[in-house]
C-alpha cells in the first residue's frame, strides 16, 4: 500500500506544483519576484517565458493583482481579461 501511494504522490505532485493558486479558467500563472505574469493558456507567451524568462515586451499594473501584487503580462488584453475573470 504504501509503495502505490509514494507512487501516486510522484505522479500527482509535479501537476500540482505546476499551477499556481491564482490561476483561472483559460490562464496560467507565474509568481516570479514577487509579481504576477499571466499567460493565456496554451499560448506561445507563455511558451516562450518558460523558454527564456521574461519578455523583452510586457504590461505592467502595479497593485491591481492579488495581494496587491503587480500583474504583468505579454499584453493589455491579456491583463485586462484576466481581472474581468
Amino acid at each position: 500500500m504504501n509503495k502505490l501511494l509514494a507512487a501516486a504522490l510522484l505522479v500527482v505532485s509535479p501537476l500540482a506544483l505546476a499551477a499556481s493558486q491564482y490561476d483561472k479558467p483559460g490562464y496560467v500563472t507565474k509568481v516570479e519576484d514577487g509579481r504576477l505574469w499571466v499567460f493565456a493558456e496554451g499560448s506561445k507567451e507563455l511558451a516562450q517565458f518558460e523558454q527564456h524568462g521574461e519578455p523583452a515586451i510586457s504590461v505592467s499594473r502595479i497593485g491591481e493583482g492579488p495581494e496587491g501584487m503587480t500583474l504583468r503580462g505579454p499584453s493589455a488584453d491579456v491583463v485586462d481579461a484576466y481581472l474581468a475573470k
